[in-house]
């Protein structure tokens, strides 16, 4: 065989040899987060900033606390919860699925009434919850109650109002807080009962009355991670402690406390 055929042979395997090298790309780090629905705008903005600050990529799952939670119990893979109340975090916490020392109280928030934008319905001076069922005569969104914190919220705001039994077959199960909120912006409900967080951020709805924090049990998120923490869980826990992460929240007009 010839020099020069054995030198192409020779070169070719090692060009087949280094090819996979050459197509590999490098594996990008990331968490597996899941999300209350209602904490899309303040953990996509958090995952930006993270991404930026430390190359790691929060990869994002949204949707009910109750319905996520059920997804972790069935074995999905994930790295941190966030939930809308604590009953989701403890249920996970309990089935040994989270650690439950690393549960962390992030923010607060509120209950408020909304209306589609071109509404006849306009702000009212001193306004009393118990005149909601005598505002309108169709149907009023809220989160589905079985599931959705925000639903839950929801109907204890009305039964301390005592106007659950008449607005419960009124009431509009939504399948979390974000579809809530759309319901009515696009005009298909004249009411609804959202997070002030939501109904502030929305150009389409207007908040006629926000209720009282005690016309509900405590409206706070929580966030847990799994059991077995590696150093880009434990990192991303401190993050969440610091004021850069605080700040975040309340640029969502969340209720942070220092």
């Amino acid at each position: 065989m010839k020099p020069i055929r054995i030198l192409i042979i020779c070169l070719s395997l090692v060009v087949i040899q280094l090819f996979p090298y050459c197509k590999a790309e490098k594996k990008v780090e990331k968490l597996n987060i899941f999300a209350a629905a209602s904490l899309k705008d303040v953990l996509s903005n958090t995952a930006e900033i993270y991404k930026k600050k430390t190359g790691i990529e929060l990869s994002l799952n949204f949707a009910s606390s109750g319905i996520l939670a059920r997804q972790i119990e069935q074995g999905a893979d994930v790295d941190f919860f966030f939930s809308a109340n604590r009953d989701w975090i403890d249920y996970i916490s309990k089935k040994e699925l989270l650690l439950a020392s690393s549960k962390l109280e992030l923010a607060q928030n509120k209950m408020a009434l909304i209306v589609p934008e071109g509404s006849k319905l306009r702000d009212f001076e001193n306004f009393r919850p118990e005149i909601i069922a005598s505002l309108f005569d169709g149907r009023i969104a809220i989160g589905d109650p079985n599931h959705v914190p925000a639903g839950k919220y929801a109907q204890e705001i009305l039964k301390h109002h005592n106007i659950w039994q008449i607005l419960k077959n009124r009431a509009l199960p939504c399948k979390n807080a974000r579809e809530t909120l759309l319901m009515v912006e696009m005009g298909e409900v004249e009411l609804g009962i959202v997070y002030l967080s939501d109904a502030k951020k929305s150009k389409k709805v207007r908040c006629i009355y926000e209720f009282e924090e005690s016309d509900s049990s405590p409206i706070l998120y929580y966030s847990a991670h799994r059991t077995n923490p590696n150093s880009m869980v434990q990192d991303f826990q401190n993050f969440l402690k610091r004021p850069e992460s605080k700040r975040i929240w309340k640029d969502y007009a969340f209720i942070v406390h220092d």
